[in-house]
């Protein structure tokens, strides 16, 4: 099962953490962990290539990704950075929803 565990910061999404394996197909056809897998990847990208934002303090390894989102103070960025983060969590959401026998949303 992939947990994925949201922590709120002021009402705002500050730590994400995404750990496990789906087991829904033979890996490499697991079609569950390549979604999730996609998803975050393309939240950091976002992140770090749209937003600007450098500092994640992100940690990547097999099985586990982890991130947090800094304090921003420029309103533009915090604006496109809160857009990005909603936009991970609807999409993280409806997969769960989806397949919620191998994934696991945790809010914190």
């Amino acid at each position: 099962m992939i947990n994925i565990t949201f922590e709120y910061a002021e009402k705002r999404i500050a730590k994400v953490t995404v750990e496990g394996h789906a087991g829904y197909g033979d890996s490499g056809e697991d079609i569950v962990c390549a979604g999730i897998s996609i998803l975050t990847i393309s939240i950091l990208n976002g992140l770090s290539e749209i937003v600007g934002i450098t500092d994640l303090n992100r940690e990547v390894k097999e099985g586990y990704t982890s991130f947090e989102i800094p304090e921003i103070t420029d309103p533009i960025q915090r604006i496109k950075a809160d857009a990005l983060m909603d936009t991970f969590h609807l999409g993280i959401g409806a997969t769960a929803a989806a397949y919620g026998d191998y994934i696991q949303m945790i809010e914190k």
